[in-house]
């Protein structure tokens, strides 16, 4: 037998019913996800000199680790329940209003 447990578990009873509080949590997570990222590139960059370059390298791997994980987050974003189209809505439906989102945020952040 194994003595591991599950880090996780997932009960259908346990996730929130509002589609738009799961959608904004994933999206949360996938900008929490690339700030670290820059935040560790930013800090490998640092330490990629002089007698911790092996730490600096160690965090560049992460770095990548952690913009993977973003990207598998974003395709989460995808998959999970649309907003207001329903189950059945397409791929294209999703990420035109994704795209529409994104772009409304880099608009108020440049205002």
């Amino acid at each position: 037998m194994s003595r591991h447990r599950p880090l996780a578990t997932v009960d259908a009873t346990v996730l929130p019913r509002d589609e738009h509080a799961v959608r904004s949590d994933i999206d949360q997570l996938h900008a929490e996800a690339l700030a670290l990222a820059r935040r560790m590139k930013q800090l490998s960059t640092t330490l990629n000199h002089g007698d911790y370059c092996a730490a600096g390298g160690r965090l560049q791997t992460g770095v990548g680790h952690v913009w993977r994980a973003a990207e598998e987050l974003h395709s989460a974003f995808h998959t999970a329940p649309p907003r207001c189209a329903g189950p059945d809505a397409s791929l294209a439906l999703l990420c035109r209003r994704r795209m529409r989102y994104l772009a409304a945020r880099v608009a108020r952040r440049a205002a």
